[in-house]
């Protein structure tokens, strides 16, 4: 699962520490305290439109941003990372195959009507139905049964053991509404018409897929009461716009900033910038020439300036990626030593043109060839690292044309196959490498291995690692299918990233963390002390 700039394990995951260079800078930086009074409309900026409200038809990190305000899951993810209740207070894992969870008491969604055991069978139905298209439905691929088992209770039951489950049900791969409104709605949720159902802090009241989402506090959720009374996520692309609405006061802040118009904020604003284990990374087609072949890929390895991208063009806000997991996604499965050492021993795969120039030459494609690349607008480093990239390929007899799509297109190429080169821009939702190594490195699955790569070794450790509840035993065998992948090269990561997000002085936003946004973001958005 996880959130494309678009799965889990039996422990919660600890708290990771602070990448270096993270914190806030710009105006009322030293402002890290709130106060309780009531904030009645604040209006953010978002860096792309959305086509739908519903996450299952497109799993976008703008998408969920707005979701998980409206809609809860059975479990929650701490902004630090730590697994915890959700709709359920308690859960419980009888056997290997087997999870009960105990839903909380006195839950009502937006429209009233009570939630109930049947409501969440039946949001996970929906999922799970062959005939929705939702893009989750891979993630409960060993489910054999989902029933309540009680007017309070739901219990799943898996086909074999899987590791990773409870991670599923977090909001990553489960957002719950009732079976009236699934019903009423098939094929239809999330919609200007429909908007969703859900028992959150806030419900949506208006949708333009153009221009804005509209939200406002729901009084009858079971939490703690928000200060933010009404929220509008409005819609703009365009860089230059952001700022001026914001130096205006016709936006109160912008959430997912790239780190190069982030920095442009922090006169006006108090940027944070929090390491959130997103990674980019190139994803070649091992099965469709030219990248086929493993020098192809090497060049490109080799032509790619990483270290150059980071400064240049993220500002040192990120960090050069070894693999698609980043160091801090181990958890409690490894120590951190063998972290390092199994990072360590991965190819070394340095900046050089002369090196590029000699793989491309041992090559099928010796004599160059023209290779598209294309990126969401909401992701202008992406955008400005293809042309980097582009312009050391040409050096060496590439032409790499790069072309700027909208996120919805992007989201929508993914997996699609009619791209041979892509961009890999995903934001982890749980503490385990696992949730990157099984989707894109396991051959079995042929929704989300958009690299479309195969080998046995990394199969077996894969398919051995999900069925493991020994966590040094899982550790050592995803990290043998990172080094062995790392071999092949299907993908060609470039950095792990921090999210900015920038508020007025007025504002702060409490407990940041890399998982700030998989919950209720907005309930922690107070007037600043």
């Amino acid at each position: 699962m996880g959130l494309l700039a678009a799965s889990g394990v039996l422990a919660a995951c600890a708290p990771q520490r602070p990448a270096s260079g993270e914190g806030t800078s710009g105006a009322g930086s030293a402002e890290a305290r709130g106060t309780d009074a009531v904030i009645d409309r604040l209006t953010l900026a978002l860096p792309s439109s959305i086509s739908t409200l519903d996450v299952g038809r497109e799993s976008g990190v703008l998408n969920y941003l707005v979701a998980v305000l409206a809609q809860e899951s059975l479990l929650s993810v701490s902004p630090s990372g730590e697994l915890g209740p959700g709709l359920a207070a308690s859960w419980k894992q009888p056997d290997a195959r087997t999870y009960v969870y105990t839903l909380r008491k006195g839950v009502v969604f937006s429209d009233g009507t009570p939630l109930t055991a049947d409501d969440v069978v039946a949001s996970i139905d929906a999922v799970r139905d062959p005939d929705s298209g939702s893009s989750l439905s891979y993630a409960y691929a060993g489910v054999e049964s989902v029933k309540a088992t009680g007017d309070e209770e739901v219990t799943i039951r898996l086909s074999a053991p899987d590791a990773m489950f409870l991670w599923t049900t977090t909001a990553g791969g489960l957002l719950v509404s009732s079976r009236a409104f699934l019903a009423r709605n098939k094929g239809k949720v999330g919609t200007s018409r429909t908007l969703l159902l859900g028992t959150g802090p806030y419900r949506v009241t208006g949708f333009a897929a153009d221009d804005h989402v509209l939200l406002e506090r729901n009084d009858a959720w079971w939490g703690e009461k928000p200060a933010v009374r009404s929220l509008k996520l409005s819609f703009v692309p365009d860089a230059g716009t952001r700022l001026v609405a914001m130096k205006s006061k016709a936006v109160d802040g912008a959430l997912n900033l790239a780190s190069d118009e982030a920095r442009t904020w922090e006169s006006a604003a108090r940027v944070t910038y929090t390491g959130d284990r997103s990674v980019v990374s190139l994803a070649f087609d091992t099965a469709r020439a030219p990248f086929d072949d493993p020098h192809v890929r090497r060049a490109f390895a080799h032509a790619a300036d990483r270290a150059g991208m980071v400064d240049g063009i993220l500002h040192g806000k990120a960090e050069v990626a070894d693999a698609l997991p980043s160091p801090e996604m181990w958890g409690d499965l490894l120590p951190a030593s063998e972290v390092r050492s199994g990072y360590d021993a991965l190819p070394a795969l340095p900046f050089d043109l002369d090196a590029a120039r000699a793989e491309l030459s041992k090559s099928a494609s010796r004599n160059g060839f023209t290779a598209e690349l294309h990126y969401p607008g909401s992701g202008p480093q992406l955008g400005k690292a293809a042309l980097a990239l582009a312009a050391s390929l040409k050096k060496i007899g590439i032409t790499l044309n790069v072309k700027e799509i909208t996120l919805e297109q992007w989201v929508a190429e993914l997996g699609s196959g009619k791209q041979p080169l892509q961009f890999l821009w995903y934001f982890p939702v749980t503490g385990d490498p696992a949730e990157l190594a099984d989707p894109y490195l396991n051959a079995a699955a042929t929704a989300t291995n958009i690299a479309h790569y195969d080998d046995a070794t990394v199969n077996s450790a894969l398919y051995t690692a999900k069925k493991s509840t020994d966590p040094a035993e899982r550790g050592r065998l995803l990290m043998k299918t990172v080094t062995e992948a790392a071999a092949d090269l299907p993908y060609l990561p470039l950095w792990w990233a921090r999210t900015a997000t920038a508020l007025s002085k007025e504002y702060v936003l409490l407990e940041q963390g890399p998982y700030a946004f998989i919950g209720p973001w907005a309930t922690r958005i107070r007037k600043a002390a």
